[in-house]
């Protein structure tokens, strides 16, 4: 008997997105050309998997209210992009969203990006990354997209 560490678990992990990223390219018809003409860049190319939140039940939330419709956006801070990689979001992005325990359970685009005052985001559908911002406040806002839920 072996003992099962975290390498084994990481391991475990990037197991389980690949096998959801495989079925995701199928259900959510990102292969759509025919395979005699090799696969294309969305089917080689895995999104990167995230979770929203800082603990497991945080992330299992923001999951649970993104497949229900709840939750349509995410917002952050321009200054805050900017600060981190410079890298603003793009519309067309894909992401894998996983649960609290790291398990893939949606395949998610950004459908559209816009930039706004702080006063401005709709609080009824957008997470906001981060808080006590001024109205003022700079604001980058992804809408996403499920395009596939497992």
């Amino acid at each position: 008997m072996t003992e099962q560490g975290v390498g084994d678990e990481i391991g475990e992990v990037d197991e389980a997105i690949e096998r959801f990223w495989r079925r995701a390219v199928f259900r959510a018809k990102l292969n759509h050309v025919p395979s005699y003409f090799g696969p294309t860049p969305l089917e080689v190319v895995r999104p990167p998997a995230w979770a929203f939140g800082t603990t497991a039940e945080e992330a299992d939330g923001f999951l649970r209210d993104v497949l229900d419709g709840r939750t349509t956006a995410i917002a952050g801070s321009l200054r805050d992009y900017r600060a981190d990689d410079g890298i603003v979001p793009e519309t067309g992005e894909l992401g894998i969203v996983v649960d609290g325990r790291g398990a893939p359970a949606a395949l998610v685009v950004v459908s559209e990006v816009l930039t706004m005052p702080y006063a401005e985001v709709d609080p009824a559908g957008t997470v906001v990354e981060g808080s006590g911002f001024a109205p003022d406040t700079a604001m980058v806002v992804q809408r996403l997209t499920v395009l596939y839920a497992a």
